[in-house]
């Protein structure tokens, strides 16, 4: 098939994970055959308020329009050369003007829209969800979502490329356990507690070091923009910012749910803060590659709890990870939170490990620390099970599968 993609969220790859899903994607599509036809389109100025689902000012409207414009010439002008047979994109509402999809369809071609955010950003893709004629959601519970607004939802999970995650020989594992990822939602207590419980981990990622200049935040506030395409940009911790933030949570959840959410969200702030020190002795930085940081760890974590409506202060709830595929494929002793969703693509227990609260993530990360025969049976089956099932081809034959469309 020729495939029309339109995937990336800037050209640049250090904006918005630019080659994040291309370089996920594109090696699998050609592995199974098919020919890629790249839009040259940069998204990046809709990616900088890809966060707003509505109610975009004209500026980013007309931004919209031209990018959307665009698209539609390359689309045209590929067709005409030589049929494409699907158009494939990862669309949010900023980025497209859902009424271009009516333009491609008029001339036959199904079109796709990939998005792994439902749970708890749905609103930023729902327009989209609407007119593109499938929507490829990869949480299982998200179809009544797309359901509701009349779209049409195919659910094809995530994968890994066994070229990119892959075993590492002549490494020798450290008996302690690692993470690899940013400061998000709680994972800062399950670390802690870890480390409270004198289970050695080293932490990989963005957030967990906290850089201070005379006891007062580094910024260049001074560097920062004050307003895009029409709409007031707040600083990060400024006192607007903060401020805003209590008058939607009262404006949307009403006086006493706006007031009790605003106290949780200052005590995980509170706690944040205080955890900071003792998971920054942890910190390592960045990982430059995750298949040879894994290959030198005993145990590797996951967290799975996503905040629910996106921000803190919200319910958390379990979720399905990229890392879910990645780290079992790179043949390592995985253990991450349970959800009912990723018993369906492991043997919990034979092939990776999952625990329900931070006393089990202690007591389970103590036992494969202290029982390497044991670690090393889950290492060699999960990546058995990663190897055979949870590749990209193996997740776009579903999907083809799932749209009717020839392979």
């Amino acid at each position: 098939m020729r495939i029309f993609t339109a995937v990336r969220h800037s050209i640049n790859p250090n904006f918005y994970y630019g080659r994040l899903w291309s370089d996920n994607f594109y090696p699998a599509l050609r592995q199974l055959g098919h020919e890629i036809i790249e839009s040259q389109v940069d998204l990046l100025p809709a990616s900088r308020f890809m966060q707003i689902p509505n109610q975009f000012t004209p500026q980013e409207l007309e931004v919209r329009s031209q990018l959307t414009q665009k698209i539609l010439d390359e689309v045209r002008q590929a067709h005409q050369q030589q049929p494409i047979d699907l158009f494939l994109s990862y669309f949010y509402n900023a980025h497209f003007d859902p009424a271009g999809f009516e333009e491609i369809h008029r001339l036959g071609i199904p079109t796709v829209n990939f998005y792994c955010n439902s749970i708890y950003q749905f609103e930023l893709v729902s327009e989209i969800a609407a007119r593109v004629k499938f929507s490829w959601h990869t949480e299982k519970d998200a179809r009544s979502l797309y359901l509701k607004i009349g779209a049409n939802p195919v659910w094809v999970q995530m994968g890994a490329d066994p070229k990119i995650y892959h075993p590492v020989a002549g490494i020798t594992r450290q008996p302690k356990a690692c993470f690899v990822g940013q400061h998000y939602a709680d994972r800062h207590r399950f670390l802690a507690h870890l480390l409270q419980n004198q289970v050695a981990v080293d932490i990989y990622g963005n957030g967990w070091i906290q850089f201070v200049a005379n006891n007062t935040l580094v910024t260049s506030a001074d560097k920062l923009e004050t307003e895009y395409l029409g709409r007031k940009l707040l600083q990060p911790g400024s006192f607007r910012s903060y401020a805003l933030v209590v008058w939607n949570n009262l404006k949307k959840q009403g006086a006493i749910a706006g007031i009790h959410r605003t106290i949780r969200q200052l005590g995980y702030r509170h706690q944040n803060r205080q955890l900071l020190p003792l998971l920054a002795t942890a910190a390592r930085g960045f990982a430059d590659n995750i298949s040879n940081t894994f290959a030198q760890y005993e145990v590797i974590l996951n967290f799975s709890n996503v905040w629910a409506d996106g921000y803190p202060g919200s319910d958390l709830i379990p979720h399905v990870r990229l890392r879910d595929f990645e780290a079992p494929m790179c043949r390592t002793c995985y253990l991450t939170g349970y959800t009912e969703e990723i018993a369906e693509f492991y043997e919990l227990g034979k092939e990776i490990d999952t625990y329900t609260d931070s006393d089990e993530l202690v007591d389970k990360t103590k036992f494969y620390l202290n029982h390497p025969s044991a670690a090393e049976k889950l290492r060699e089956a999960g990546y058995q099970r990663a190897l055979q099932t949870h590749t990209w081809e193996c997740r776009f034959t579903q999907l083809f599968k799932a749209i009717a469309l020839k392979l």
